[in-house]
Formats: structure tokens, sequence, C-alpha cells
């Protein structure tokens, strides 16, 4: 098929949750791989050269701030990636590899504001909604204690709020797409991971039981991913 889609899943998750979670928004007639990233040998050698036509990177139990096994592995596939003109989208911790990849150390940092977890109000702007055809308002899930404060040279802010500046961006020129929120994760499998991290979040100090009365307005999986692979 002359313009089948070839698409690479990096789940750098500790749980190794990401990829199925990822599998289930793509195109019925794409051909998808996926790599479970934990060591540095989990980057195959050779793998930039398989002729995929988008990459996605996961997002991670994991900091963006502390060195992994896998990281100058991943820095150099993120720029061969991005000089072969491959899209690539990231979350969340991929959103910050990415970033920390093409600008810099600076370019990422522990979120002051603390962690941001629940079904969060994110604002997006004109571009945004055009783009996207999202509102100028959704609620999407986060996770996150980490946060990007640099963009890759060309860049465009997509979204916004008031704990984390740079929620969502896209770069055309090097064909970037990121968000700092998780738009795989739909209500059930979002509040089961809310279960599941309950200890976690009352310790800094969320209310898990009013996290579960909130949810997504809109089909968050399908906008983002259509939207990428489009």
């Amino acid at each position: 098929m002359l313009h089948q889609k070839k698409i690479l899943i990096l789940d750098y998750s500790t749980s190794r949750m990401e990829a199925s979670a990822l599998k289930r928004w793509m195109p019925e007639d794409a051909i998808v791989s996926s790599l479970y990233i934990d060591t540095e040998e989990s980057f195959l050698d050779g793998l930039i050269g398989e002729n995929f036509t988008h990459v996605i990177h996961s997002g991670s139990e994991l900091s963006i701030n502390e060195e992994a096994p896998f990281t100058q592995k991943a820095v150099s596939f993120i720029r061969s990636a991005r000089d072969k003109g491959i899209w690539q989208m990231g979350i969340c911790y991929g959103h910050q590899l990415v970033c920390k990849a093409l600008v810099g150390k600076d370019a990422v940092r522990k979120a002051p504001k603390g962690f941001e977890a629940g079904w969060v109000n994110v604002n997006f702007n004109e571009q945004a909604t055009k783009l996207l055809g999202v509102n100028e308002n959704e609620v999407v899930w986060q996770h996150h204690f980490d946060e990007v404060v640099k963009l890759p040279e060309g860049s465009a802010l997509l979204a916004t709020n008031e704990h984390t500046e740079i929620q969502a961006y896209i770069n055309q020129e090097q064909k970037l797409f990121g968000t700092q929120f998780h738009p795989e994760f739909d209500k059930e499998s979002g509040d089961a991971i809310f279960l599941r991290d309950q200890a976690l979040l009352e310790s800094h100090h969320y209310d898990v039981e009013a996290i579960l009365q909130r949810g997504p307005p809109l089909d968050t999986g399908k906008v983002f991913f259509n939207f990428f692979l489009g």
C-alpha cells in the first residue's frame, strides 16, 4: 500500500502498560510495532533504518530529570528520526524526552507547582481549536511531576493551564507533536490508574473520590491520535 503508515511505539513505562493503551488507537490498516524500553540495548541496532512513518514516545513512571540506562540511545534516536523527517509524538515523559533531546537538559525541570494529577482542565488556543477541533477548554488525564519549559526551535504552543505552561505543542518543520497530558486514557482506563495509585495521590492531598467524579467530555484518543497520524 503506497501510503500505508508504519508506526513505532516506544513504551518507556516501568509498568509496561503504555504500548497496549496506545495500540487501541492505531489505524487498522497501519503496520504497528512496539518496543518496551528499559535498557540501552532496548534500542535495537538499525531501528532508525526501519522506515517508520510515525514514532510515539510514551509516558513513564520515570522522572526525566534522572538519567535512565537508555537516555543517550533515546536522544540519539530522536535526533536521527528528526533528521530523517519522521513524525514524532511525545506523551508526558515522552514529550519531555523529545524536548530534552532536541533542546538540552534545560528544556525540562521538576514542576515547581508539584504533582499534577486527575481529570484536569486545559486551555487550547485558537490555533489548537482549528487544528484539533477541540474546544477552548477541555478536561484531560494528567499524572506528572516534571514539565517542559523550552520547546524545539520553530514550535507553536497549543495548550496551557495554571499548573504547566506547556501542555501541548506542534512543530511542523521538525515534525513534532507533544502533549503533557495523556490522550490515550479514556474514563475507564484513566480511573483504573487513579485507583491503583490512590495512596500516592492521597499522599499529595488529592481526593481520589472527587477525581473519579470527573472525566473527559471528548474522546481524546481519537482526537489526538487521528490528528497526529492524519
